[in-house]
Order: C-alpha cells, then sequence, then structure tokens
C-alpha cells in the first residue's frame, strides 16, 4: 500500500538520527488544505523536542534525505511549522483508483483481521415496552460496526441481550393485568411504576378476543432456535385472570415477552438489524451460569463477605468501591449476572467482546473490565462504546420522551416518519460518543440539504448518466482502464479521483477507531465533489470519445464507491429518484 511505501521511505530517512522503526509511530493523513498534496505526515514535529531541533529545518532534511520512487511520489514539500507533504503521481492515482475498482485489489488487502472472532453486542434491551430510539441509535453504530471488522477481516458477531430476569419483567406483569381487568369492569389499580404506555392498552384489547390456539398460534413466529425459549402460557386470559395472583401475573408477564419481543423482531428487522444471537438473561439464571460464575470468583479469592452479602474486590481493579455480588437475601444481583453473561461470551470462543452502553454506564466499565481480569479473561478482552443521548427537534423545538408514561418515540415511529435509512443515516453522522440533536425536519427534506438524500441523488444521477450514455451515444461505460483514465484533465476530476483514493483507508480507520461517522463524512464528500464535477465540467456525453470515456469511467467507479459505503452503513442506494426542487 501506498502509505507503507511512505512509511519505509521515511524511516530509512530518519535512521541518520538514531530513530528506528521500534522508536516512532509515523502517522500519515490528508492535508486540510487539498493545495498541500495528498499526505502529510507530523514525523518532524514529533522528531523535533526529542532531538532538540527546530522541527521545520529538520523536516527540510528529511524531505531531501527520503528516497521514493519518482512514478509514485511526484514531490515532497514542507509546510507550516514542520509538515513534510507528499503529492502522488498522477499516473500511480490511476493505479491506485484502479485498485479501488478490482474486487481483489485495495478492499482485498485491507482484510487483515485474520478471521478472529468479535462479539459485537449493541442492543441491550428489556422487552417490556417497543424499541426506542437510544436502541435505533446503537443499533445504526452497532450493526455498521460489525460490517466494518467483517470487511477488514474479522469475524463479526452481532448479538442483543434480552434482559428477561428481574423485577421489570414482574412489572410488565402486573401492568397489563391491571389494563385487562380494567377493560372487563373490574376494580384495577396500575402498579406504582408500572407501564402505562397505549402500546399495553392495545395489548390488554387484544386479549378480549383471543382463545387459547390464537395464543398458540402466536408463537409460532418463534420457532427458530434462537427464539425456543419463548413459549406462550397455558390457556388465555379468563384462564390466567382466576389463578393466584401471583400465578396470574407470570402469565400474562409471559404474554406480554411474547408480544413485544415480536415486536421488537420485527422493528430491527425493517431497520435492517440482523442478529446471529439473541441471548437470554433468563437463560443464564436457569443453566446456573451465574451461580458458577460466583464460585469461580470465590476460587480466585476476590471475592468477601460483609453485612450478610456477598461483595466483589472491585477497587482491586481500578473502581471506586466494592460491589455487591449476593444480597443479604441470597439475590444475585444484576452486576453478577452481567459477569456470567460476558464470561459467557469467552467461553464461547470469542477472542474479544465490543459492548454498546449507555452514558448513565460509565461507572460500571471498570468493575465489569476488572471481574473479567479476575475470571482471567483479561481487562483488554472487553471493550466499552459509551452512546450519548439524542435529542430529537421538530418545529425549533425538544420532543420530550417518557418512556413509563408512554410518552417516547419508537424506533417505529422514527422510522414511519422519516425511513430507516435516513435514521440511521443521521445517527451515524456523530461520533457515538457524542450527543446528537436529530433534527426531524431536515430529516424529511426530500433534497440536498438532507444529507442522505444528497448521497443517494449523486448515485441517481450516474445511473442516469451511464444509461443516456447507451441510450443516446449507444456507448457502454465498460471496464474502467488506465489508458481511459489517462484522459482526465480538470481539477474537479482529479479532486474527486483523490478523495475516491481514500476509500480503503476511511474503512480501516474507522473500524479500528470504531466510528463509523467516517462513513457519512466520506461519502458525503465524495458525493460533493462529483456534483461539483458534474456541474465545473463540460456535458459529459458532449465530449469527444476519449474525454467523454474518462469521464464515464470516472463516475463509474465514483458509483461503486458510493455503493460501498452504503452497503457498510446499511442504506439503499437507488438507481432512479423523483427530482424534487
Amino acid at each position: 500500500m501506498l502509505e507503507d511505501i511512505l512509511r519505509q521511505g521515511l524511516l530509512a530517512a530518519v535512521e541518520q538520527y538514531g530513530v528506528y522503526e521500534e522508536d516512532v509511530d509515523i502517522e500519515l493523513e490528508q492535508p486540510r488544505d487539498r493545495s498541500h498534496g495528498h499526505l502529510s505526515t507530523n514525523l518532524a514535529l514529533i522528531l523535533g523536542g526529542r532531538l532538540k531541533r527546530k522541527p521545520r529545518e529538520l523536516a527540510g532534511e528529511i524531505a531531501a534525505a527520503v528516497d521514493l520512487p519518482k512514478e509514485v511520489i511526484e514531490s515532497v514539500e514542507i509546510a507550516g511549522p514542520g509538515f513534510i507533504n507528499f503529492r502522488i503521481a498522477r499516473p500511480y492515482q490511476i493505479d491506485l483508483l484502479l485498485e479501488v475498482w478490482n474486487p481483489d485489489g485495495a478492499l482485498a488487502d485491507i482484510r487483515t483481521g485474520g478471521d478472529k472472532r468479535i462479539n459485537v453486542e449493541f442492543i441491550s434491551a428489556n422487552p417490556t415496552g417497543p424499541l426506542n430510539v437510544v436502541s435505533a441509535r446503537a443499533g445504526a453504530f452497532g450493526m455498521t460496526l460489525v460490517r466494518l471488522l467483517t470487511a477488514i477481516g474479522y469475524d463479526a458477531h452481532a448479538e442483543y441481550y434480552v434482559n428477561d430476569a428481574g423485577r421489570q419483567v414482574g412489572l410488565l406483569g402486573r401492568s397489563l393485568r391491571a389494563q385487562y381487568l380494567q377493560l372487563m369492569g373490574e376494580q384495577a389499580e396500575l402498579p406504582e411504576g408500572g407501564y402505562q404506555g397505549r402500546y399495553l392498552e392495545i395489548m390488554a384489547a387484544e386479549l378480549l378476543d383471543r382463545d387459547t390456539e390464537a395464543i398458540k398460534d402466536s408463537a409460532k413466529a418463534f420457532d427458530d432456535e434462537s427464539f425456543q425459549r419463548v413459549q406462550p402460557p397455558e390457556g388465555n386470559a379468563e384462564d390466567w385472570r382466576r389463578l393466584p395472583e401471583e400465578e396470574s401475573v407470570r402469565s400474562f408477564a409471559k404474554y406480554a415477552l411474547m408480544k413485544i419481543l415480536s415486536w421488537q423482531r420485527e422493528t430491527c428487522r425493517r431497520f435492517g438489524l440482523r442478529f446471529e444471537t439473541w441471548y437470554f438473561e433468563s437463560e443464564l439464571h436457569e443453566t446456573k451460569r451465574v451461580e458458577r460464575a460466583l464460585e469461580k470468583l470465590k476460587k480466585s479469592e476476590v471475592t468477601f463477605e460483609a453485612d450478610d452479602a456477598v461483595w466483589f474486590r472491585a477497587t482491586d481493579y481500578g473502581d471506586e468501591k466494592d460491589r455487591v455480588l449476593v444480597r443479604a437475601d441470597g439475590m444475585p444481583t444484576y452486576f453478577l449476572a452481567d459477569i456470567a453473561y460476558h464470561f459467557h461470551k469467552f467461553q464461547r470462543g470469542f477472542e474479544y467482546a465490543i459492548d454498546f452502553w449507555g452514558p448513565d454506564h460509565h461507572g460500571y466499565i471498570p468493575r465489569m473490565r476488572g471481574a473479567m481480569e479476575a475470571l482471567g479473561v483479561g481487562r483488554d478482552w472487553l471493550e466499552v462504546q459509551v452512546l450519548q443521548h439524542v435529542t430529537f427537534i421538530e418545529g425549533g423545538r425538544n420532543v420530550q420522551m417518557s418512556k413509563r408514561r408512554g410518552q417516547f418515540i419508537t424506533m417505529d415511529e422514527l422510522i414511519d416518519e422519516v425511513g430507516a435509512d435516513v435514521a440511521k443515516y443521521t445517527f451515524l453522522t456523530r461520533k457515538p460518543n457524542s450527543h446528537l440533536d436529530f433534527d426531524l425536519d431536515l430529516a424529511k427534506e426530500q433534497s440536498d440539504e438532507n444529507p442522505v438524500m444528497k448521497v443517494k441523488y449523486a448515485h441517481a444521477r450516474i445511473c442516469s448518466l451511464l444509461g443516456k450514455a447507451v441510450e443516446q451515444k449507444s456507448v457502454e461505460a465498460g471496464e474502467p482502464t488506465a489508458a481511459s483514465l489517462a484522459h482526465l484533465a480538470d481539477e474537479p476530476e482529479w479532486n474527486l479521483v483523490r478523495e475516491l483514493l481514500r476509500l480503503p483507508q476511511v474503512i480501516v480507520s474507522a473500524a479500528r477507531s470504531r466510528e463509523p461517522h467516517r462513513l457519512t463524512a466520506y461519502v458525503d464528500e465524495v458525493a460533493s465533489l462529483y456534483n461539483r464535477f458534474w456541474n465545473q465540467c463540460e456535458k459529459i456525453l458532449e465530449q469527444d470519445d476519449e474525454r467523454r470515456l474518462a469521464q464515464l469511467h470516472l463516475s463509474l467507479i465514483t458509483r461503486h464507491v458510493i455503493r460501498i459505503v452504503c452497503e457498510l452503513i446499511g442504506v439503499d442506494a437507488p438507481e432512479s429518484m423523483e427530482k424534487r426542487d
């Protein structure tokens, strides 16, 4: 790769100063100002202090000493306080562009993951209601990261964690039971802190007309292997109503879980999310994995007993205080169940695990990583990406949300309102750990003002151009070649080439930094540069044969790059779109 050629040349040039490969990490980035070249390094700035030299003077010496193939690097220049800038020779740019086009080229070269297995758990939800926008943002990031890791050669495994054990499920059952009893004309108060969403009212109303067979039929959606744990309660709502209260609550809760999980699965499908595994928390308890994890921690001598409870020595692993594993009443904490769950990931053969957590879980990170270290897994085995909140804005005002009162934007409502593609793309315009203001009015814009629409329009425009070339001029673009691309001449064309060449680097950096937003920033720039190329060049189909073919081939490669990025993001790249003002 080009970066390897540059790094090797720079390392050879700095050996005269006693600096070797193990002594320095050479970074290569695209200069902000395109006039400064294609790639830049701050190597002289890094070494200046170490060698007690003026960085700009040192940069001049390194630039003079670096030996690079002339057919690859046209010139080496110094800029600013000591940056070394490189300009790629145009013939070599064409070679690199064809590597991007070639399925066995640049994108094959970046597959360096060695098929290592990585578990990416990006939705961990209580099955107590429809999925909300927190899960939507996590889904957009997580699914894109899975595709990115796969693109660079890892065996990435998408996982959904179902929190179907604990107090919230019981509260859900009591809430649904109370709603049903009220519909039957009985006095029934919603439990304190219960769920009041419209979805529960609908579910309760459906139960009035659902007999035993209908309830069993509704469970058929869960016949696949991942969902064999999901079974309907025996009988129907009338049978459950007559049971002793606690048994009645469990039956209503079981039915509610089945219905809500079916909604959540369909929502994920609509949003373009696929999971290799739906992992149920209840399984941890039923298979005694929680107890076995506790025993292993005890054998490792990282627990102690105090106040009739069992504690983990979390402070030994960087946490601010020790944490309870088993309460005084003998009940395991959620922390212990979570330890068991992550340890089972390791036992399933994953060499690495990535979790997406909410911003209120910052303090949870050191104790969980510490627990993995205590179990012999290693704290670096677990990586946590923290997703910040999303604020929805409509008509210039914030949209207020409250899950308990049912006043919240569900993922389905968001899909209905703006579409899955727009939602995913918008979520991916910011870093995962940055707060996002989601402008619903802009998201509904059907113009280039809407970033995802700009990308879609650019793709559709290219498809239209290639179609017209055949229709009007009987010209098939065919396979791009070095000979045809050599006829690119204008600056807008070469600015576009320069950006297209960055695709492999962008994919690798987005995957390794866990920053999928780099994809949207990149494809937005590609679309912008293509539009400038389109507007500033003469009409493509009216060029002479050589220029026309060069520009058609450049358009073809641009479409190829847009499709790759859209596929990674999970966004459709349409071949035609209705023109809007």
